[in-house]
């Protein structure tokens, strides 16, 4: 019977998860803000850059972002939501307002990433 990758390689699915959570370079309360992600083009690349090693240590049939022919409106955000969460992380988005000095709002999504040991 052939072994689950999630069994066979489980220090590199970490590592991946690492640098994925390294590369989103979380606050103190360990969330970031979408509009700040879809602002850094940097982050994004180097998240998408990714894509080949994800595929060698996780079952990536699943992941729109992975589907050829398949829009996918943030595919860098789908990547880490999908890797995070087959790693048993928790994601939890709250609607998050910013207000600026000019007093105008800005809603956008809070993401928070955490794991129950």
């Amino acid at each position: 019977m052939r072994i689950k990758l999630s069994e066979k390689y489980q220090t590199e699915r970490e590592d991946i998860c690492n640098k994925l959570i390294n590369i989103l370079n979380l606050g103190e309360d360990k969330t970031f803000l979408l509009c700040d992600l879809d602002a850094d083009t940097e982050k994004q690349n180097k998240i998408l850059e990714m894509k080949e090693e994800i595929q060698k240590y996780f079952a990536c049939s699943t992941i729109s972002s992975f589907k050829p022919n398949f829009e996918c409106k943030r595919p860098y955000l789908n990547i880490v939501r999908s890797i995070l969460r087959q790693q048993n992380y928790i994601i939890e988005i709250i609607d998050y307002c910013i207000k600026y000095e000019n007093g105008l709002m800005r809603k956008t999504m809070k993401y928070k990433i955490f794991r129950n040991n």
